[in-house]
C-alpha cells in the first residue's frame, strides 16, 4: 500500500467514525446543551474520533469507488448516530414526565425559569430535576457508558451493512418513550399521594371550618410541603431514574446490556 492509499484509507475511516459519533453527540445529553460551545463540542468529537477510530477500523468498510455510494454510506452512520442521540433524549424525558406531575402535585406548574438547556423558559421543577440528572450523569461517569456504548454499536450496526432497519428503530424508540412515561410517573408517584392527601386534607377543613378562607392558605401551603418532600424524595428519585437510563441505554448494545 502506497502513502496515497494510507492516507486516503485512514481518512475515510476517521469520516465514518466522525459521522456517527458527531451525529450523536448532536443530541446526547449534556453535550448537545445550547449552553455547550459549539466549537468545544466539535473539539470533543473530533478527539473522540481519533480514539474509536483505530478500535473499530477492522470492521469499516474499504472506500467505495463511487462518490455516491461513500455518501450512502456516511448518511448510514449519521443516521445511526441520530438514533442513539435521540435514543438517550427520549429516555430522558422521562424527567419531563416527572417534572410535570410534580409541578401540579406541588403547586409549581406556573413557576418559569430560564432553561440553560433549551435557552427557552421552562416549568422550574423541569429544569431543576434536568439539571440535577446531568450532573450525576458525569459525577457517576454514565457519559463513558454512552461512549462505550458508541463502540459496541459497531458490532450491531455494521457500517454499510444491512442491519439498521427503520422500522426496528422506530420500534425502540416508541418503546424507550412508553418506559420514559412509566418511569417519569414513578418517580413522581410520592407527589401523587401527597396532592391526594392533602386535597382530602383540605376539603375535610373547609367542612369543619367553613368561615376559614382555605383557599387563601391551601396554596402557600401545597408549595412548602411540596418542596419539603421534594427534598427529602429528590435522593431516591434521582437514583432511580439513574438505574433506568443505565439499563435502557445499554440494554441493546452487545456486551452492555442484560
Amino acid at each position: 500500500m502506497t502513502l496515497d492509499e494510507f492516507l486516503v484509507t485512514n481518512i475515510f475511516a476517521f469520516m465514518l467514525v466522525f459521522a456517527r459519533l458527531g451525529a450523536m453527540f448532536m443530541f446526547l445529553p449534556g453535550f448537545s446543551a445550547t449552553y455547550v460551545n459549539r466549537k468545544t463540542r466539535l473539539a470533543i468529537a473530533l478527539l473522540l474520533t481519533l480514539v474509536v477510530a483505530p478500535v473499530v477500523l477492522p470492521v469499516l468498510p474499504a472506500m467505495p469507488e463511487g462518490t455516491a455510494q461513500m455518501l450512502l454510506l456516511l448518511m448510514h452512520e449519521v443516521l445511526i448516530g441520530l438514533f442513539m442521540g435521540l435514543f438517550a433524549q427520549v429516555l430522558m424525558a422521562a424527567l419531563t414526565v416527572a417534572g410535570t406531575s410534580i409541578g401540579r402535585d406541588a403547586g409549581l406548574m406556573n413557576a418559569m425559569v430560564f432553561d440553560p438547556v433549551t435557552e427557552s423558559q421552562g416549568a422550574v421543577v423541569i429544569s431543576f430535576l434536568t439539571l440535577v440528572a446531568l450532573v450525576l450523569l458525569f459525577a457517576l461517569e454514565i457519559h463513558h457508558l454512552m461512549i462505550q456504548a458508541l463502540v459496541s454499536s459497531y458490532a450491531m450496526f455494521t457500517p454499510g451493512g444491512d442491519s439498521f432497519i427503520l422500522a426496528d428503530v422506530v420500534n425502540v424508540l416508541t418503546q424507550g418513550l412508553d418506559d420514559a412515561f412509566q418511569i417519569g410517573l414513578q418517580i413522581a408517584s410520592p407527589f401523587l399521594v401527597f396532592n391526594l392527601t392533602f386535597q382530602v386534607g383540605m376539603g375535610l377543613l373547609s367542612r369543619l371550618s367553613p368561615q376559614m378562607n382555605v383557599f387563601f392558605i391551601a396554596l402557600p401551603l401545597q408549595i412548602m410541603v411540596g418542596l419539603v418532600v421534594l427534598a427529602v424524595a429528590l435522593p431516591a428519585m434521582m437514583l432511580v431514574f439513574m438505574r433506568f437510563f443505565e439499563t435502557r441505554f445499554t440494554a441493546f448494545l452487545p456486551g452492555l446490556g442484560g
